[in-house]
């Protein structure tokens, strides 16, 4: 063999080499879609359960703002259940199944409640006293 051929047959050789290095096997990207996979399965958990999550603290927030604004009506003189911006917020107390907001209002008193589907433990909220959001 001449030295022209065993040249222009390494450069081959070369070549195939290189062509072949180029992109991933089979069993590489397996391994990446099991990585992938079993990552998912430990993260997904935590993401179904914040929705609700999130609902219960949007409930407590609320029925804690009807509270508060029960005990500036009353400290203010007024009667709580004719109060506007008790009256607002009591319309925008959450209806949703999973955490539910409620509030009575008196003259002199307020309470409040939240409860629901996606609440292990109810909320209990009174003016002027114990504030206990739900969980």
């Amino acid at each position: 063999m001449t030295s022209f051929q065993s040249q222009l047959l390494m450069s081959k050789l070369r070549k195939a080499k290189t062509l072949k290095e180029k992109g991933f096997t089979l069993v590489e990207l397996m391994v990446v879609i099991i990585i992938v996979g079993i990552l998912g399965a430990v993260a997904m958990p935590n993401f179904l359960g914040a929705a609700d999550r999130a609902k219960v603290a949007a409930a407590n927030s609320a029925v804690s703002s009807v509270i508060t604004a029960c005990e500036v009506a009353i400290a203010s003189g007024l009667d709580a259940s004719a109060d506007a911006e008790v009256v607002r917020l009591e319309a925008l107390l959450p209806t949703d199944a999973v955490a539910v907001g409620t509030v009575t209002t008196g003259t002199s008193t307020c309470t409040g409640a939240v409860a629901g589907t996606g609440v292990t433990t109810d909320g209990d909220f009174t003016a002027f006293g114990a504030k206990t959001p739900a969980k």
